[in-house]
């Protein structure tokens, strides 16, 4: 941090030139695992804290309701929606919201829509319903949206420990629709540091910074952007573009705040580690982990302090520059692993940006331009 360029400071004054506007919520967010990103809010009346994942590769707000099957390890009290005044079941089948979504809305007893939403690792099953949500900014002042769609949950298996997930998605049910946003963005230091107060997702209007920006396409409600090339230091790897391409269901890059690997096909990823390789030479011992890894034993932040940088080019020049910080992850005491993964291996029909490689980026997206943009910075500075 102390090391900052001069070239950051150039990107900072960018940032700080742009005021946030006074309707804007600031919400301070929390690593966990060094894995994800964790949202407090506030849920029904009276209210009750729960503590929910940001997803921005999902589309829905759901919470644990009740005694949730899969919920017992969740660290945050108990929201039973029967207690709550606020609670009201107004979402039913054939209507709007509960057709158009990809949630596989069905009729239950009541006419009710219930949904099941899979996860790679896990899923949220209940029924839609509405209630009472507020936001505290990192200011202190509170957000309050009276009327939310949200998905109440009686089966959560997979949520890690919390209570439920932040979809930051577009679609009818999702919180940045409902609250007809024109963008977002979030900022994140150093995922490992649990003592770092600066991470923050800002949700409404913020002004884009057009510095590293490149097209956001939509599918299924989700947020893609378009790798071209990946480069080593100086060198490019030698991969054929078209695999990053979309094509009819397949390809593209999906920004992924709830994943924390970066997801690469399998014919780019052989070919990174393979330059990696090269450029480590025989300084660091290998870790024998198989083909579908790449491990040393050391400490990252000590053995490859002159690692280059690894650069994703990105549609219309722009590049995101990677260190080793945002490639590499402790995996045990004596060694540290890529933190890149291969995407036909989840049966994943596209790449990942993980939350990984997204640590130290302010990361904005504007609906109306449909642009994506990033830019390093020490968010301290940011919201300061």
């Amino acid at each position: 941090m102390n090391q900052r360029s001069e070239a950051r400071i150039s990107d900072l004054m960018v940032v700080v030139s742009n005021v946030l506007k006074k309707d804007v919520v600031e919400v301070q967010i929390y690593p966990v695992y060094g894995a994800q990103f964790l949202i407090p809010l506030k849920i029904g009346t009276p209210p009750v804290a729960q503590i929910l994942i940001m997803d921005t590769g999902s589309i829905l707000l759901w919470v644990q309701c009740g005694f949730t099957i899969g919920g017992e390890a969740s660290p945050a009290p108990l929201y039973q929606n029967a207690d709550s005044s606020s609670y009201v079941e107004d979402v039913y089948c054939e209507t709007s919201m509960c057709d158009f979504m990809t949630l596989k809305g069905t009729c239950g007893f009541s006419r009710r829509c219930d949904y099941t939403l899979n996860y790679v690792k896990g899923k949220s099953q209940g029924h839609l319903a509405s209630e009472v949500v507020t936001f505290q900014s990192k200011n202190g002042s509170e957000e309050t949206i009276k009327r939310l769609v949200f998905g109440c949950s009686s089966i959560s298996l997979g949520a890690d420990g919390c209570s439920g997930v932040l979809g930051l998605g577009q679609r009818p049910v999702s919180l940045v629709s409902q609250q007809n946003y024109t963008g977002f963005s979030y900022c994140i230091g150093n995922i490992s540091d649990v003592n770092y107060d600066s991470n923050a997702l800002v949700l409404g209007d913020k002004p884009i910074i057009e510095k590293n920006s490149t097209p956001m396409f939509m599918v299924l409600g989700k947020y893609y952007i378009n790798l071209e090339r990946i480069s080593v230091g100086n060198k490019f790897l030698d991969i054929d573009p078209s695999i990053f391409k979309r094509i009819d269901y397949n390809g593209g890059m999906l920004v992924d705040s709830g994943a924390t690997s970066t997801y690469l096909p399998e014919i780019a990823f052989k070919k990174l580690k393979e330059e990696i390789k090269s450029v480590v030479g025989t300084t660091l011992k290998e870790v024998a982990k198989g083909p579908e890894q790449l491990c040393y034993y050391g400490d990252f932040n000590h053995d490859l302090q002159h690692f280059p940088k690894i650069t994703l080019h990105f549609a219309e020049n722009a590049d995101m520059e990677l260190t080793a910080e945002n490639l590499f992850h402790k995996a045990r005491n004596d060694h540290f692993c890529l933190s890149v993964k291969i995407s036909e291996r989840e049966k994943l029909p596209f790449s990942i940006l993980g939350v990984w490689s997204q640590q130290y980026f302010y990361i904005s997206l504007d609906f109306d331009s449909m642009r994506l943009s990033f830019t390093r910075i020490d968010c301290d500075f940011l919201f300061d």
